[in-house]
């Protein structure tokens, strides 16, 4: 941190810069809040203070229809072909790979499809975690997902790239507050609390936490994270390499040995590094990029976020509320009213069914009438079903896409093929999805370029189901300009893999596989080979038990294999 009224300043600085980013956002807001709630099934009614008897939410049925389970994969090309560029794409395309997987990918990209849909973009927020440490070495990359509610921009700047600053907002408690900031005990008074809305009141312990990125006169990405009038922390420069010194002997503030150390960090500009047994100084890679990246639902002309399929569809979720509402109270009115002779005698009962009518003896039924008010609701149900269509076409949900478009059973292959035909409306969304994704594993890749000291290793399968281990280690991504300057080579393209993307991929993979198969293309059917081939391909598609039947082809061909050899051994001993 800086002396205490320079950190003064900058703190005022930037809690100006976020209240008045914080005004400027507030209509914008208050759209996501309102897309939210029409999700969750509001029954408010626009331009009235009356309120929907009943909810039909197709808003929450149209949207969740959409959900992706899908995660895109990574796939990294080289901008400029060489024999080592194409190795270090391959490095690179393994480790995304294996940290797709391991992060938790599934839980954030549950939360990514629903944020997208509902408020027309979500927030990806990535981070390098050096307290953190995995098998190969210290430190490893943290992804969190941001609601757009959370995410404060530059005001009327449509894009990350051209910000020069943007906000966090985080909710945190005083106890982490010490503990990763190491704030003390005296200071604690000055954070911000944080409102709860599922509270009356708001909890004293729970506190929010604005954090800034911004970009300096140099250029360089800082970071400044502070809570109310309490600054926790200042990075001018922060992706740079630091060292914890202590000002009383200058020596790392792990080794030193002073009664009463005193921290302060030292940027690291250089380092040594064993190139071809030369010893030489390099500068340390530093991303040029803020930590964010927004995936939106479909392009806007100036929007940050794209629009909203909430925003889209909200007359006809209107209309629909309207109607379903008249159709509840005509039928709460509705009723059958008895006509009967003066003199009646009616027993009253609690039931549901109301009146009792009791005939006198001698008396004909023909004597009774009734006049029958239930009403006729069919032109209201006709309308809220138009409405719904209306809705879905809107945003292009087919009956395919739904699967309420036919009973009749049929192939996993042939029913993607008809929910690809009926999805191409939405293409536009799944191109987003993989735009964002990109950014993403790029983003990634810089962050282990810049911080990952030690080699990262993983394992991978090939073409055939063999287990490999592959490693990336940012060394070998150093180049020499033709100056002779040495430098970190970052240039490289990030696409994904489509084939790999489609909701019904395995069983159709699986059915393509058995083709191919009985169609010869793999071989002879009932060559061992040919089976060991298919039986591959069906394990990498993650078919149920293809791994044994792999081990056991394996082994199958192992054996006549050996069985071969020892015949053509005992056939030239005996010639011999």
């Amino acid at each position: 941190m800086k002396n205490t009224k320079e950190t003064k300043a900058r703190l005022e600085r930037f809690r100006d810069l976020y209240s008045s980013a914080l005004i400027a956002a507030e209509e914008g807001r208050k759209g996501l809040i309102k897309n939210m709630n029409q999700y969750l099934g509001s029954d408010e009614i626009d331009g009235s203070s009356e309120r929907a008897s009943i909810v039909r939410n197709v808003t929450f049925e149209v949207i969740e229809s959409q959900i992706n389970p899908d995660i895109p994969v990574p796939k990294v090309d080289t901008s400029c072909y060489s024999i080592k560029r194409e190795q270090n794409a391959r490095a690179v395309e393994r480790l995304s790979s294996a940290l797709r997987q391991r992060l938790p990918f599934e839980e954030l990209n549950d939360r990514d499809e629903r944020y997208t849909y509902i408020y027309g973009g979500s927030i990806f927020y990535v981070e390098w975690d050096s307290t953190q440490t995995d098998t190969a070495g210290e430190g490893t990359v943290r992804v969190h997902l941001i609601s757009p509610l959370d995410f404060i921009p530059q005001p009327s700047v449509g894009s990350v790239e051209d910000m020069d600053y943007c906000f966090l907002h985080f909710t945190t408690t005083r106890g982490e507050l010490k503990s990763k900031y190491g704030v003390k005990e005296e200071e604690l008074v000055l954070a911000e609390c944080e409102y709860l809305a599922s509270v009356d009141d708001s909890s004293e312990d729970v506190v929010a936490v604005i954090v800034a990125f911004y970009r300096g006169e140099d250029g360089q990405v800082g970071k400044f994270v502070f809570s109310g009038d309490l600054p926790l922390l200042d990075l001018p420069n922060y992706y740079k390499r630091k060292i914890n010194l202590c000002k009383n002997c200058g020596m790392d503030i792990d080794s030193c040995n002073c009664a009463m150390p005193k921290s302060y960090f030292r940027d690291l500009n250089l380092e040594r590094v064993n190139i071809d047994g030369v010893n030489i100084e390099i500068p340390y890679y530093i991303p040029k990029s803020f930590p964010i990246v927004i995936r939106k639902n479909t392009i806007g002309e100036t929007d940050l976020l794209g629009s909203s399929d909430c925003e889209r569809i909200r007359p006809q979720q209107q209309a629909i509320n309207k109607v379903e509402s008249r159709i509840l109270q005509k039928l709460l009115r509705a009723g059958i009213t008895p006509i009967m002779p003066e003199g009646t005698a009616i027993t009253l009962s609690n039931s549901v069914f109301g009146q009792i009518i009791k005939t006198r003896p001698g008396e004909s039924i023909d004597s009774y009438g009734k006049i029958d008010t239930t009403p006729d609701i069919s032109q209201d149900i006709e309308e809220a079903e138009r409405l719904y269509d209306q809705a879905k076409r809107v945003l292009g949900i087919s009956d395919a896409l739904q699967g309420t478009d036919s009973l009749k059973s049929e192939s996993g292959y042939a029913r993607e093929l008809k929910i690809a035909r009926a999805s191409s409306r939405l293409e536009s969304k799944k191109r987003m999805k993989y735009l964002s994704y990109c950014r993403l594993y790029e983003l990634i890749f810089k962050h282990y370029l810049a911080f990952a000291d030690e080699p990262r290793r993983f394992s991978y399968r090939d073409t055939f189901g063999r287990v490999h281990f592959s490693e990336f280690n940012r060394y070998d991504f150093i180049e020499r300009d033709n100056e002779g300057n040495y430098y970190y080579d970052d240039s490289y393209l990030f696409t994904v893999d489509r084939n790999a993307d489609t909701q019904y991929q395995s069983e159709s993979l699986w059915e393509t596989n058995l083709l191919n198969l009985e169609r010869g293309t793999l071989g002879n059917k009932d060559d061992p080979m040919a089976l060991l081939r298919y039986w591959q391909l069906q394990d990498k598609a993650h078919y149920p038990y293809a791994r044994e039947n792999v081990e056991y082809f394996q082994d199958l061909i192992n054996r006549r294999s050996a069985q071969a050899n020892n015949e053509t051994q005992e056939s030239e001993n005996k010639n011999e």
